[in-house]
């Protein structure tokens, strides 16, 4: 039998899999996209993602809540207790489901304020939406809910190989019908057929793999109380992520067309890859906090805090520096110039790719520290706050304001606030003017770093494949040196460098 450490390496490397392929996969569909139907059905499909994704909030945060839950029980061989809970998940998801019909049915009449532009030649707006909303559904209808039973049991890398098996197919076939048929409705209908096969695959395997777990039994009050809060906890936390993106993508569409929003989501494509590989290092950590916030005292764990910050934002700089130097050229390379924006709106990507880590760390301190609750109204406001910005913004500075009403709120609501309430209710003797100092000059090294590089990589004046090569060369060696010397006073500059040499040693092993 597999041990802990065993199975933890098996989910981390399968994550690490499966989040490359399912990059790769969307990165080759856009291009088939864009060469063999056009920017406006990749503006669409960006367009469909999106309102789907404001769908999915109907999820509330149930799976993670649901796993978590059974944890305890499956540990302890508490069969009937497991086969209640996952009666009760299943009975979730159903309503889930016609939640998220309902909701996907409500919006059909708003589809065409939403879409500026005319459609492109042949589409049916309703159909193709209708289309892509049964995918989803289905998903929850079906047996989607069995899957925890593979994450409670640590056996998350299944979860891992079946979406990746499933990906690469998927997106194999899409790929096909549109380059052979030339046809958006194929590539459309593949989804739900695709997510139907998957399903089923689920709940075989779980069946085989469990028996001795079904649909069964009641879950007593109050465990159900506790499931309910831990559920209404989450979907706060995923309110501001989800709609982050979706508001802008849907402002963009209502203001200034599929057309632009295209162009914006493939700038954004890249921006979200490099942050979910950015996280995948964060989240391989997020154990050891927890365990560390338990058994150790909070000077350690405030030390330890500021270590992982400066790593973490050192590693941000990096990334953004590179973003500095090769965005445009790999654009260019990718889908020529007419989808690129000017070099303006491209440093403000960059901008916006670096607000988007000053809160990662204190995310997960917030996380295991159980500041959920804490933290409940701060998802809502950024929410709200973002989406009048964005409404307001966009009638001015088009793109330009859509994006700046997001790096406000990152900055100003989720990193400032969310700070606030760590320091508030666990680092509780420590200020918040030293936290944010030190973002202050993180980021002051990061946009000198930019600026150098920019600087160098323009008189360069390479073109292609040749221009990224180089560019990220003089990126990694600029950003690093010019991060080493600004960071070298701070007390936790020689931990940090020790902490992470010895766990590049430990990874080789």
């Amino acid at each position: 039998m597999a041990t802990r450490t065993q199975h933890a390496k098996r989910n981390i490397i399968t994550s690490i899999i499966n989040k490359m392929v399912s990059m790769f996969a969307v990165f080759i569909m856009r291009t088939v996209i864009i060469r063999y139907l056009g920017a406006l059905y990749l503006g669409l499909d960006s367009l469909f993602a999106s309102l789907l994704q404001i769908l999915s909030l109907a999820e509330l945060g149930v799976g993670a809540a649901m796993v978590f839950s059974m944890y305890k029980p499956i540990a302890e061989g508490d069969t009937p207790a497991v086969c209640a809970l996952l009666n009760l998940y299943r009975t979730f998801y159903r309503w889930i489901a016609v939640i998220m019909a309902a909701g996907g049915l409500l919006m059909l009449p708003f589809l065409h304020f939403i879409v500026k532009t005319e459609l492109p030649p042949g589409a049916n707006l309703y159909l193709l939406y209708l289309i892509n909303l049964s995918t989803p559904v289905l998903s929850y209808l079906l047996f989607a809910y069995r899957d925890s039973l593979f994450t409670a049991n640590q056996q998350y890398s299944i979860n891992n190989n079946i979406y990746t098996y499933f990906k690469i197919g998927s997106s194999a076939v899409q790929a096909a019908a549109v380059i052979i048929f030339r046809n958006y409705y194929f590539y459309c209908l593949i989804l739900p057929l695709s997510e139907l096969a998957k399903n089923y695959v689920i709940y075989v395997l779980s069946n085989k793999m469990y028996p001795q777990y079904q649909c069964s039994g009641t879950v007593p009050k109050e465990a159900l109380d506790g499931i309910k809060k831990r559920i209404a906890g989450m979907f706060l936390t995923k309110v501001s992520s989800t709609f982050r993106n979706s508001l802008d993508s849907i402002v963009l569409s209502s203001f200034l067309g599929l057309s632009v929003l295209a162009m914006y989501n493939n700038y954004y494509y890249i921006l979200n890859a490099i942050t979910g590989l950015l996280m995948l290092t964060t989240t391989s950590i997020t154990a050891s906090v927890g365990n560390s916030m338990v058994l150790e005292a909070k000077e350690k764990n405030y030390a330890d805090f500021n270590k992982l910050q400066m790593l973490f934002m050192w590693l941000n700089a990096w990334a953004t520096t590179c973003l500095v130097s090769s965005y445009q050229p790999f654009i260019k390379l990718w889908v020529g110039e007419g989808m690129m924006f000017d070099d303006t709106i491209m440093m403000i990507f960059c901008v916006y790719f670096l607000t988007l880590g000053f809160n990662r760390v204190c995310y997960i301190y917030r996380q295991t520290a159980g500041l959920w609750w804490q933290d409940k109204f701060r998802p809502i406001a950024e929410a709200i706050t973002n989406f009048v910005l964005n409404i307001v913004l966009v009638k001015y500075i088009g793109v330009t304001g859509v994006m700046f009403s997001t790096i406000f709120c990152i900055v100003f609501i989720d990193c400032v606030w969310g700070g606030r309430t760590l320091y508030k209710y666990y680092f509780t003797d420590k200020h918040l003017s030293e936290y944010l100092l030190k973002l202050a000059l993180y980021s002051a090294l990061t946009l000198a770093a930019c600026a150098g590089c920019y600087f160098i990589c323009t008189r360069i004046g390479l073109d292609g494949i040749p221009a990224l090569i180089v560019n990220l060369i003089v990126a990694t060696v600029v950003s690093n040196i010019v991060f080493a010397v600004g960071c070298s006073f701070l007390p936790e500059f020689r931990p940090a460098i020790r902490f992470a040499l010895n766990a590049a040693v430990r990874s080789g092993k």
